[in-house]
């Protein structure tokens, strides 16, 4: 395997879990956010503009100005030029990007429980009780939406579309990183 991408529900412990498989395998990080900066100085596109096609809400312009398929274009050449190097973990929405057929690619998941993740949400973040449905909730809309864009699946956690899908509301961050670089 030469690289590992990870796409995570909110409060799923996913920076823990990628700190963790960075330090056991020393693997070079691409973040969303690296990506969507080399997306912008390919494209021209200003980054925000880039950004927003990982949101459910479209520009109201997109029907014109095809924006989210622009993005969504940049987003796939930063990408593949990142893919020539060896040992990468992808974190983020951009990891679905990479096509199945690509087999160097070890596709996770991280999810678990709303109960799970409220609880989490409330203890990392220090949100309310509604707060913390309202940010998850969001969250949760970002990726189905995402997922709809690339796949026409309405759930992000289908596990078709990952080889490892890992519940961490019954598994700690080890067992999650031994779960990921064992396989």
């Amino acid at each position: 395997m030469s690289h590992i991408t990870v796409f995570s529900g909110t409060f799923c412990k996913e920076n823990l879990v990628v700190q963790k498989i960075l330090e056991k395998t020393g693997f070079r990080l691409v973040t969303d956010q690296d990506l969507i900066n080399s997306a912008s100085e390919i494209s021209g596109l200003a980054q925000e503009k880039i950004e927003r096609a990982f949101s459910a809400k479209p520009s109201v312009f997109n029907t014109f100005t095809h924006e989210k398929e622009r993005s969504i274009a940049s987003l796939r050449l930063a990408l593949a030029q990142r893919l020539s190097n060896e040992n990468l973990i992808i974190q983020g929405f951009s990891g679905l990007l990479i096509p199945r057929e690509v087999t160097h690619v070890l596709h996770t998941c991280l999810i678990a429980t709303h109960a799970f993740r409220k609880s989490l949400a409330e203890k990392e973040s220090n949100l309310a009780d509604k707060e913390a449905i309202k940010v998850i909730h969001k969250e949760d809309m970002d990726r189905a939406k995402w997922v709809e864009t690339l796949f026409g699946k309405k759930d992000p956690w289908d596990s078709s579309l990952y080889d490892v899908v890992i519940p961490m509301d019954k598994r700690n961050e080890d067992e999650a990183v031994a779960l990921i670089v064992d396989s």
